[in-house]
């Protein structure tokens, strides 16, 4: 299974290149106390991550015995699987099930993964993922216990688990799509058509960089183990073939940029910064009017239009 759209997009950002963002997005909003704030001061107000639609967004989850039986410190099957799954892409589908069948093979009979074992799978696995280093990646799993004891990096983990945790309250979103005129967003977000969108010029825009495409997945991705065991062997990866591998370094970003696939309708592009934070908006192209506003609304926004040259238009919410 190749690298989505939109994970493609995450990994380009982290290494700074922004080509992949949309020229224009749209904000859907309804009429209220904000609407002339925001518009006048010309900033995009970054919600609180835990009044996201849904509510099992950014809520991150941890239990070492998934991974690690605590009592002979080696790996449980779970956890080899899932780090496996970060050399996917760069081996064949047919190998890629062989790699499966030989860790499969490995396994104590509850379901343990001993190093010695996979060192001894390590020279077929290596035939099979020729362009990543076997040797190297099984000898980092085997380190995967002494490590997360080791004082230095269990603290380092800590305060990673720890800003995670605390991410609903510290990490704030400003919610924006690439679809212009949308019924069921004029719906959701713009009080069922009687409030307006607001289309944003991406062009030059000074904070770029902090948009990022959401993630739409069945099985949401916040268990924070694994994602930063994952993001770590991602660089790794790319560290051992001098960068001709594009691993997959999104996975612990994913935590906060994914969602359940009943919402992927919105295509959704996240401003993501501090929770209350009122970042700058990029420039306005032209707002769009709801079918259902109400006069006294339509007639200030075209005021407001008129006097700082924004086009407007009324054909929204079709």
């Amino acid at each position: 299974m190749t690298q989505s759209k939109e994970i493609k997009t995450i990994n380009d950002k982290m290494k700074g290149n922004t080509s992949t963002v949309p020229r224009t997005l749209f904000k859907y909003r309804p009429f209220d106390e904000h609407t002339y704030d925001m518009l006048e001061n010309e900033y995009l107000y970054l919600c609180p991550a835990k009044k996201l639609d849904d509510p099992s967004e950014c809520v991150v989850s941890f239990d070492v015995q998934d991974y690690i039986d605590i009592q002979t410190n080696q790996l449980t099957k779970y956890c080899v699987e899932q780090i496996m799954e970060s050399i996917r892409d760069h081996t064949g589908d047919v190998n890629f099930r062989r790699i499966q069948s030989i860790i499969a093979s490995i396994m104590t009979p509850d379901g343990l993964v001993k190093r010695n074992w996979l060192l001894d799978a390590s020279f077929e696995l290596q035939e099979l993922a020729p362009n990543a280093d076997i040797v190297s990646l099984v000898n980092m799993l085997g380190n995967i216990p002494e490590s997360i004891n080791d004082k230095q990096v269990r603290e380092q983990i800590e305060q990673l688990f720890i800003r995670a945790a605390k991410a609903r309250e510290q990490f704030g979103v400003c919610s924006l799509t690439t679809e212009k005129n949308d019924s069921a967003m004029w719906k959701d977000y713009a009080n069922d058509g009687t409030g307006y969108c607001v289309e944003y010029d991406l062009l030059n825009y000074k904070y770029l960089e902090l948009l990022l495409p959401v993630v739409y997945n069945e099985q949401r991705e916040n268990n924070v183990l694994m994602n930063i065991v994952c993001d770590f062997i991602g660089q790794m990866i790319i560290g051992m073939s001098n960068g001709q591998i594009d691993a997959d370094r999104s996975r612990y970003l994913r935590m906060f940029l994914a969602k359940d696939l009943k919402w992927q309708y919105q295509k959704e592009w996240r401003l993501i910064g501090n929770a209350g934070q009122k970042i700058q908006a990029p420039s306005i192209k032209a707002v769009y009017l709801g079918k259902n506003v109400q006069a006294v609304n339509a007639n200030k926004m075209e005021k407001f239009c008129n006097e700082n040259q924004i086009l407007m238009k009324k054909s929204g919410g079709e």
